[in-house]
């Protein structure tokens, strides 16, 4: 793990690049629609969730597209994309998290447990994480608001002189912090998916939902239409994936621990609401481990820690 300090000097990466127009004929993309449409093409390729087994295949992030994880307050967003994070630097992705919520130590602290799959991992396992994360994590060491343009600097630093590949930014209130300034909020959606498609960058942005109203409340899982803000931020991102916590199970659970129906019921659902480029749209149910913090497939899943700590030492990873 690395930190990229708040002091850095970002003002050559403030200009966004200039336009260029390419107009070419239709026919020019000919091959690669054939190559698009063949049913016999390789699935594809890019990153997705190791760790939930049942997304296996479902769920891709790909290059130059903007993927939105929204939910309600202290549904636990932050905490399920930290392990996505994990899975994707276990693919060979170079990553910064732009945490403006929390101090980077106690971020690590949460991710280290994550991938140690335990409450408390021994000293030699934790430095064994940290260890690995070298050249596959990067920080920015900064708590608090942070302008729009210096955050999409932030964007293309990381791009280009780290030649990372996924950004996590935590979260849109904190670069866009009037919830009434909407065209603030389109262009800022706007000049993300253009970063993301110039650069190649997969960024991740997390937004907070509306305040649940009628009935039901936070009974259900929102969707894209819940998103505070602007209607851009949906619209134009690429995915929108939504984390919901089901609060009555625990709430049952405080009362009668030993309730079956309530422990079989899942802890939370990750709904993919909006997968531009992928097939699928659906939701997954997953079951939390309190220990580690970690999101399985279901309530009898084994919690191991990531494979590159179980390896032997000096045995390289491969996934």
């Amino acid at each position: 793990m690395e930190l990229i300090p708040d002091t850095i000097d970002l003002s050559s990466y403030m200009a966004e690049p200039g336009f260029q127009a390419s107009v070419r004929s239709a026919s020019d993309f000919a091959e690669l629609v054939k190559a698009d449409l063949d049913p016999n093409k390789p699935t594809d390729t890019a990153p997705g969730l190791l760790s939930v087994r049942k997304a296996k295949g479902l769920i891709h992030f790909r290059p130059g597209e903007v993927t939105v994880w929204t939910g309600f307050s202290g549904h636990r967003k932050s905490m399920f994309t930290s392990q996505v994070t994990i899975d994707l630097a276990a693919q060979g992705q170079r990553v910064l998290i732009a945490s403006l919520e929390m101090l980077p130590w106690r971020t690590m602290s949460r991710m280290t447990r994550q991938a140690c799959g335990m409450a408390q991992p021994a000293s030699g396992m934790i430095d064994s994480f940290h260890s690995w994360t070298n050249g596959r994590l990067w920080l920015f060491d900064h708590v608090g608001r942070i302008a729009a343009e210096r955050a999409l600097a932030l964007c293309r630093y990381f791009a280009d002189e780290l030649k990372g590949t996924q950004v996590f930014i935590d979260s849109w209130m904190m670069v866009c912090s009037s919830e009434e300034n909407l065209d603030e909020q389109k262009q800022f959606a706007t000049d993300l998916c253009r970063l993301a498609q110039e650069t190649g960058l997969h960024v991740h942005v997390i937004a907070h939902c509306k305040k649940p109203g009628g009935n039901t409340g936070e009974e259900k899982p929102p969707g894209r239409y819940d998103i505070r803000g602007s209607g851009a931020i949906s619209d134009q991102a690429a995915n929108i994936l939504s984390v919901w916590m089901n609060k009555a199970k625990f709430a049952k659970l405080e009362t009668h621990p030993g309730d079956m129906d309530a422990l079989a019921e899942p802890c939370a659902v990750v709904r993919c609401d909006k997968q531009r480029n992928g097939a699928w749209e659906g939701s997954l149910k997953l079951w939390l481990d309190p220990g580690s913090l970690r999101f399985c497939d279901d309530r009898t899943s084994p919690v191991q820690p990531f494979k590159f700590l179980r390896e032997p030492r000096g045995e390289r990873h491969e996934s």
